[in-house]
């Protein structure tokens, strides 16, 4: 399957988390498998992270965000990350993106340590609710998305506050994982993983 380009798909700085929603919707309905896709919400307990290669970031490209919202996929037996906000490849290589967007972990602040919530696209896609609340205030109207705000499907609805707080279980199949946890999960993931026919939808 083709990557799609970045500058095809909807797109509005410091709304990440709804970015990835409509990005994984695409996918889906390309006939990338669902089950294959994760919502990455990179936070830590102190609402601060530091992330590198970012494009709103420093003169090293270094960012600190609050929280941070990325998707992995795993397309055609490979793992993709895709960062609307990266100045790596878009997608990337998971591998390359996990080791050169994390900074080592000896060198970070404790406070600045990222911890991953690993959400099921699925979940996300269905359970999923924004309504802009923690924006209002911060930018401009204007600024907001030009496309309505995202409303779940599903009768248990997780909001954005609730994936952000990183020690917080949630019963939606999602793990939190450091970095280094999470390269070890997606390398035996992927080792375990059977091929899939291509051209195949897998829903």
């Amino acid at each position: 399957m083709t990557a799609a380009a970045r500058e095809t798909l909807p797109y509005t700085p410091l709304f990440c988390e709804e970015n990835i929603w409509l990005l994984a919707r695409t996918l889906r309905e390309q006939g990338v498998a669902a089950d294959g896709m994760w919502v990455l919400l990179i936070s830590s307990p102190a609402h601060q992270v530091a992330l590198l290669h970012q494009r709103a970031g420093d003169d090293h490209n270094l960012a600190l965000w609050d929280y941070h919202v990325v998707l992995h996929a795993r397309i055609d037996d490979e793992e993709r990350i895709y960062d609307f906000d990266t100045t790596l490849p878009f997608p990337c290589p998971a591998a390359r993106y996990l080791d050169e967007t994390f900074p080592p972990e000896a060198l970070t602040p404790p406070p600045l340590r990222a911890t991953i919530r690993r959400i099921p696209a699925t979940a996300y896609l269905h359970r999923f609710h924004s309504d802009r609340s923690h924006m209002v205030g911060s930018v401009p109207a204007d600024c907001f998305p030009p496309w309505p705000a995202i409303t779940p499907d599903h009768p248990e609805i997780v909001r954005l506050r609730e994936y952000r707080e990183m020690g917080r279980e949630l019963h939606d199949g999602s793990l939190l994982l450091s970095p280094e946890a999470y390269r070890r999960l997606i390398a035996a993931e992927s080792e375990a993983a059977p091929s899939r026919p291509l051209g195949r939808s897998y829903r």
